[in-house]
């Protein structure tokens, strides 16, 4: 969960406009990204019922994937989208389970 907090602090009143001219910003969001997806392929190893709660788990790891391996295609637009659609509820189901196992 730090990591997908830390990607909404770096991102914090930023546009997509401010992630494509920032070098230092886009990097810092897409490692946090790749620590996500990491991070959750550990828990699918160790606790794979708790990714029963995470709806899009398969596609973040998917997403590691992609970072780590064909960032050279990666379009800015897409990881700006991944950020604004999807990280409110990863962040959201993420409690759910901290609640479970804390």
């Amino acid at each position: 969960m730090t990591a997908a907090r830390a990607i909404t602090g770096f991102c914090d009143g930023k546009t997509l406009d401010d992630y494509r001219m920032d070098d230092l910003l886009a990097s810092a969001v897409e490692r946090k990204f790749e620590i996500m997806g990491e991070a959750l392929v550990r828990v699918r190893r160790k606790h794979p019922e708790d990714l029963a709660v995470i709806t899009d788990s398969a596609a973040i790891i998917g997403f590691r994937n992609v970072l780590a391996h064909t960032y050279d295609h990666l379009e800015e637009v897409v990881v700006w989208g991944i950020f604004t659609e999807k990280i409110p509820r990863f962040i959201s189901e993420l409690e759910q389970i901290e609640g479970i196992s804390g």
